[in-house]
């Protein structure tokens, strides 16, 4: 088969061609890393309430919103208990520059890639190696980085980034 057009510029690929180019091809899309594709940015108000996140999977708190203004936690939460939840990950506060919490398998791809990139990840935190080189996040990855910014005393803003392995709550059983 081949490709056809729906207009003049852009083809639409009807099967598998070694002569065809991909989607990505055709959109000029560049190839992205594990972490970028599941990436997902939420951009909080940062008059709004307090942000509690929860899996999407087993519905257990993953993040309770911190505001940066006052430094407080979401009313009636503390920081979630990570390794409770079988989707997590990792959880990252960009702010402070290290994980709240990763999954010591996680952790031992990242340490093992560290290791291949040799001399070129000597300037690499853990965080970078795992935004830019780590191949797998897992079987069904989710990343969700909750941005917040506005003015208190001067600009404030703050981050986090929490990933999730949305099939590993089937895999262990918990749902």
């Amino acid at each position: 088969m081949h490709a056809a057009k729906t207009d003049k510029t852009m083809p639409v690929v009807l099967s598998p061609n070694p002569k065809t180019k991909t989607n990505s091809e055709i959109l000029g899309m560049s190839k992205e890393s594990a972490f970028t594709k599941a990436l997902v940015l939420i951009d909080w108000e940062f008059d709004a309430p307090i942000p509690v996140l929860r899996c999407p999977i087993t519905g257990k708190v993953i993040a309770s919103g911190y505001d940066p203004a006052t430094g407080e936690m979401a009313e009636g939460y503390g920081e979630p208990k990570w390794q409770e939840v079988p989707t997590v990950l990792f959880h990252y506060i960009p702010e402070v520059g290290e994980f709240d919490y990763i999954k010591p398998e996680l952790q031992a791809k990242v340490d093992s890639k560290r290791k291949e990139l040799g001399e070129d990840a000597e300037e690499l935190d853990d965080f970078e190696i795992l935004e830019e080189h780590v191949e797998s996040l897992g079987d069904v990855p989710l990343v969700f980085c909750l941005m917040t910014s506005g003015m208190a005393c001067g600009p404030v803003s703050s981050s986090i980034y929490v990933g999730l392995d949305l099939a590993a709550a089937y895999r262990d059983g918990s749902m």
